[in-house]
């Protein structure tokens, strides 16, 4: 397609690509629900009828946003959907075998769809457990599956990016079974039992059925099983097996938890079961329009409805915050760097600006996630003479830095420094979105603004965005602003940090450390006012983090991490009414903080302090006696128990 394409970059012809094969899956679509209901056309003028269920299906959220992207799922979709069609009109049977090898160059869960053509094949009683039958349907099955013999034959070759280095039979086999890659989500799914995952997200995929057709889906769906039954039950079992595996089934084996990202990585493999759905939907409209046929252009309606419930999320044209992303990257850069960055959309817009529109030669991309990787470790050293190792670990990253002395480390925000750097081994220096490892350090930098260099083309507010990936990048710019005030703070530059931390709340207004921080600047100026501001901002999304936290299923230590903070933020809110006098007001923060975190030894201890200001000693010896059960070496709680209970006459 970049080469068929005319006009427009390289880019934007492959996201034509997956416009295309998404337009080819609706227009097929049309054809097998018309085969499907009124294959001898007997029924005259139903033509309508499957071209609205196939607008309705190129409406729809999923299939509509991936024909806008650069990915593989709309040819995913257009192999299926063929199949599917070849399987209605069963004299195709070869075809469905050379085909279904094909598509599986393209996705390997395609094999989801397998157990219901099997059940069709047989249930029709084709003839082919025969050795001849059988052997010929390998023939037929390795030549469209032999499009995989491509890629040793491309890896000979050296491209810059040689996945896998897929040369030899291993290698071949691992990328084929993706045994390299996706470790990160089978390491998250492996911590979960199906029981943890499975009701939360089957609710989510439930209620994105609900409104995939508009509200009168779900009543045409079952109206299209009712007629399929009674027409064509061999076809509803086929596709009740199909739908059954890519939907439910899958969603149990996955194990993902239903937080925004696992749930936007999910979404497009919701597409199989989606075209499943959509048979059913247009066999339901084409049962109503017989027994409506007067009232037919009504079903009009379920198209314009999606359509405009859709449109504004869907709608991509004039969003460049990925390249424009890309760009403002490079251009923090100087000559002859190496920028690391690790989720995907960051490294593959630096990818394809360096690779395909050839910017910035000078500098090395690294992928984080692939630094472990032979293939690609001999890949930067063959084209960008860059020595890379493992990134995972700080004994990696200096060996990494000693290899490459001599050249300017730098990474995005979207790396976990903590975990690349470790503790104070190197200072870090923030760049716009960039940061600078060092081994020395520099006594001054100069505060930066974003206007002075950068390119912004799209609003800088994350929430102006609906999807996720849109909304992680331009949250890059909020974390960079974060970190850097975070820097200036620990400079003492006060008046920098804050300038940084406001502007970093503009992009994204939900972060409670933002706040906290701000809090605490004001607390050591001692403007309680705005102290008691920012505190109650923090607290209040710490609060939505907890409870996100929980409806996602995140791992304990991620919730223990929120608790601690949000407890922290009480805390420190107490001792803000305590200095104002409001001592009523400081206890009930000190109680909400042990109540959120009951081993919170401070808060106990300073709500004891409390109390002393209203000489509740009992309440006060209770507290302390809490705190040092807690905290057994807790250095003033001792003192003052002691002259609480004297106080008391203990």
């Amino acid at each position: 397609f970049s080469l068929l394409i005319p006009f427009g970059n390289i880019a934007y012809r492959i996201n034509i690509m997956s416009a295309f094969f998404g337009a080819l899956t609706c227009g097929i679509f049309y054809l097998a629900v018309k085969d499907l209901n009124n294959k001898s056309n007997i029924e005259k003028n139903t033509d309508f009828i499957f071209f609205i269920a196939a607008l309705s299906l190129a409406f729809s959220k999923t299939l509509w946003s991936v024909s806008t992207v650069a990915e593989m799922y709309t040819i995913n979709t257009f192999f299926i959907i063929l199949l599917i069609y070849l399987l209605i009109n069963t004299k195709y049977l070869l075809h469905i075998i050379f085909l279904f090898g094909l598509s599986m160059g393209n996705r390997i869960d395609i094999v989801l769809i397998s157990p219901g053509i099997l059940y069709y094949v047989l249930i029709n009683k084709y003839k082919i457990f025969t050795v001849k039958s059988l052997v010929h349907i390998l023939i037929i099955f390795t030549v469209g599956f032999s499009i995989y013999f491509y890629l040793p034959v491309r890896s000979k070759t050296s491209p810059h990016l040689n996945w896998n280095k897929p040369d030899n039979f291993q290698t071949l086999l691992e990328t084929i079974t993706r045994k390299t890659h996706g470790k990160t989500l089978d390491l998250i799914s492996s911590r979960y039992k199906i029981s943890d995952v499975f009701g939360s997200e089957m609710n989510i995929y439930l209620k994105r059925t609900f409104r995939l057709f508009s509200v009168f889906g779900i009543p045409v769906i079952i109206l299209g099983l009712f007629g399929l039954y009674k027409k064509n039950i061999k076809f509803l079992n086929t596709t009740l097996i199909i739908y059954l595996l890519s939907g439910p089934i899958f969603i149990a084996i996955a194990k993902m938890p239903p937080n925004p990202h696992a749930l936007a990585i999910m979404e497009p493999h919701y597409l199989i079961s989606d075209l499943i759905l959509a048979l059913w939907f247009g066999t339901g409209l084409f049962f109503l329009s017989q027994k409506f046929k007067k009232y037919s252009i009504i079903v009009l309606i379920i198209p314009v409805l999606i359509f405009l419930s859709n449109f504004s999320k869907q709608n991509m044209r004039f969003n460049f915050n990925a390249y424009d992303f890309a760009r403002n990257v490079f251009r923090s850069l100087p000559k002859n760097s190496i920028i690391i960055s690790r989720e995907d959309v960051q490294v593959f817009s630096e990818w394809y600006l360096q690779f395909v529109e050839k910017r910035r030669d000078d500098i090395t991309v690294i992928a984080k996630g692939l630094s472990r990787s032979t293939w690609y470790q001999e890949s930067l050293k063959k084209y960008k003479n860059t020595n890379v190792v493992s990134l995972n670990n700080p004994e990696g990253f200096t060996q990494f830095f000693h290899l490459n002395k001599g050249r300017s480390i730098y990474y995005t925000t979207d790396v976990e420094d903590y975990e690349m750097l470790g503790q104070n081994n190197y200072f870090t220096y923030p760049y716009w979105l960039v940061f600078n490892v060092r081994k020395e350090k520099i006594n001054y930098i100069k505060p930066f603004d974003f206007e002075e260099i950068y390119i912004l083309r799209n609003p800088l507010k994350v929430s102006s965005y609906y999807d996720i990936f849109n909304q992680k990048i331009i949250a890059q710019y909020a974390d960079s602003l974060f970190r850097a005030g975070l820097f200036f703070l620990n400079k003492y530059e006060i008046n920098h940090a804050i300038n940084y931390f406001e502007k970093a709340i503009t992009i994204k207004d939900d972060i409670p450390s933002l706040y906290f921080n701000l809090g605490w600047i004001y607390f050591q100026r001692n403007n309680l006012e705005k102290t008691e501001y920012y505190y109650k901002e923090s607290i209040k999304y710490y609060k939505k983090m907890y409870n996100d936290g929980l409806d996602y299923k995140s791992f304990p230590e991620i919730i223990d991490s929120i608790v601690n903070d949000w407890a922290t933020v009480h805390n420190n809110l107490g001792t803000v009414y305590e200095k104002q006098n409001k001592i009523n007001e400081a206890i009930s923060e000190y109680s909400i903080a042990v109540e959120i975190k009951p081993n919170y030894a401070d808060a106990h201890y300073n709500m004891a302090v409390a109390y002393w200001h209203l000489k509740d000693w009992r309440k006060v010896i209770q507290e302390l006696e809490t705190t040092l059960r807690i905290n057994p070496n807790h250095a003033d709680a001792p003192k003052y128990l002691y002259i609480a209970k004297r106080n008391l006459g203990l």
